[in-house]
């Protein structure tokens, strides 16, 4: 937690808090965004994309992400979804500030360039997402996973 004023007049001490590093988040709203159409996930990728992050290793946990739940990723389909989604605006704009503007053309238009790096998968990945239906290659997704960690351990 960042420090705030008050915490000098807690009368505990201060905890830790775990949470997602932003990488797994963001890998999670590919995977949701993938999985279903709900406008909320697009504007969190939008958001998400003014965020320094590692293209190389979202498209890696998105992958794995989707080999997890079954569900082959295909990043042509991703991109489809986000063009032709059939997306409720309203429900969005009630979730954000009156003040803040929602350009639906825009906010598409974000995340398809900043995320445009979840189009160049790797054989390994092409492997995992041909075993995603049957998910029975654990040693194939293992082998990701070990990507993921040297990648996540380079990265910080």
């Amino acid at each position: 937690m960042q420090h705030q004023g008050y915490f000098n007049h807690l009368e505990f001490k201060l905890f830790h808090v775990r949470a997602l590093e932003t990488i797994e988040m963001l890998a999670e709203k590919v995977r949701a965004a993938f999985q279903r159409v709900k406008v909320r996930d697009l504007y969190d990728l939008h958001r998400f994309a003014a965020t320094p992050f590692d293209g190389e290793l979202l498209r890696r946990l998105a992958v794995l992400k989707l080999w997890q739940t079954r569900d082959p990723f295909d990043p042509v389909v991703f991109f489809q979804k986000l063009r032709g989604g059939d997306y409720d605006w309203a429900d969005i704009e009630r979730l954000i500030r009156a003040s803040e503007r929602i350009e639906p053309a825009q906010i598409i238009s974000t995340v398809e360039s900043r995320f445009d790096v979840i189009r160049q998968l790797t054989e390994l990945e092409h492997q995992v997402i041909a075993d995603a239906r049957s998910g029975w290659n654990e040693p194939l997704a293992e082998r990701l996973r070990a990507e993921i960690r040297r990648r996540f351990q380079v990265g910080e």
